[in-house]
């Protein structure tokens, strides 16, 4: 209950400094990955030899903060999807819902307004989390879990893969 507490204050202050910053930064992209992104750090300690962090590195060193933001969308989120990015008068807004029927549409859509681009999108996507962890938001989707290999001289994936095909030691 304490790290849901902690995980919810964290989100919300990130949410603050979303809407202070001008621009992205660095400094805020790496927060950003640390608080609000789960499935990728969680993916990102096992040992696989291509991850997604490569792509992730490519586009932090490149700026690419947009497609950056869109691309977390679809990995930490991929039930969600971007339903409305548009500029207003002053400020962009980004909208993101859970796909097909969402049982209360108002509820499920994670909305933020910024003057940047970048930030209106990292800034719905730190919502759509910060409802989650408040479970005002439907998600089917989980941290992705290690599994421990079932053969020692197997690595994590070949053991996940054995076993999700019936090829474990021991198993009829």
């Amino acid at each position: 209950m304490w790290s849901k507490r902690n995980q919810e204050q964290d989100l919300r202050v990130l949410l603050s400094r979303i809407d202070c910053a001008a621009e992205p930064t660095r400094d805020l992209v790496a927060e950003i990955l640390h608080h609000a992104c789960p499935r990728l750090s969680a993916y990102s300690r096992c040992n696989v030899s291509l991850t997604p962090n490569d792509l992730v590195v490519r586009l932090i060193e490149a700026e690419a903060w947009v497609e950056l933001g869109l691309w977390l969308i679809g990995w930490e989120l991929p039930d969600w999807g971007v339903h409305q990015l548009s500029r207003g008068d002053h400020s962009w807004n980004c909208s993101i819902c859970v796909r097909g029927l969402a049982r209360n549409w108002v509820n499920d859509v994670a909305d933020f307004q910024h003057d940047s681009l970048p930030l209106a999108i990292l800034g719905a996507l730190v919502d759509a989390q910060l409802r989650k962890v408040e479970g005002q938001a439907p998600s089917n989707v989980t941290v992705l879990r290690r599994r421990e290999p079932i053969d020692p001289q197997l690595g994590p994936v070949a053991a996940w893969c054995a076993d999700l095909l019936g090829l474990s030691p021991g198993r009829p």
